[in-house]
């Protein structure tokens, strides 16, 4: 049985259009989109203890500090996998994005 992975394509939202081209140019056409905001790793390590445990100003920090972006995400062939990682690399060179991939070991579907 071919290997198959949870493929996750984190992109800013302002990118989100060119991340699905590249994924419908890889062949794929079925995929989930989950909206987030996030904090880079430079931003978040400037917080200090008594920052992070008062709620109020988490959610205010995260609000000012925090980037708008999106997941994307889709059940592959690690081969398609390879395909999608070397179309984001010639289409989108300038742009920010992270990829994640999950080795999936079973699905199980209960009720269809």
């Amino acid at each position: 049985m071919t290997k198959r992975v949870l493929f996750k394509l984190f992109v800013e939202e302002k990118n989100v259009g060119k991340a699905i081209n590249v994924m419908t140019l890889a062949g794929i056409t079925g995929f989930f989109l989950h909206k987030y905001r996030g904090l880079s790793p430079d931003k978040f390590k400037n917080l200090s203890k008594k920052d992070l445990e008062d709620v109020e100003k988490v959610y205010d920090i995260i609000e000012k500090e925090s980037d708008k972006a999106v997941v994307i995400g889709t059940v592959i062939k690690n081969e398609k996998a390879k395909k999608i990682e070397e179309l984001l690399k010639e289409r989108m060179s300038d742009e920010r994005w992270t990829v994640m991939k999950i080795p999936i070991l079973k699905v199980k579907v209960h009720k269809v």
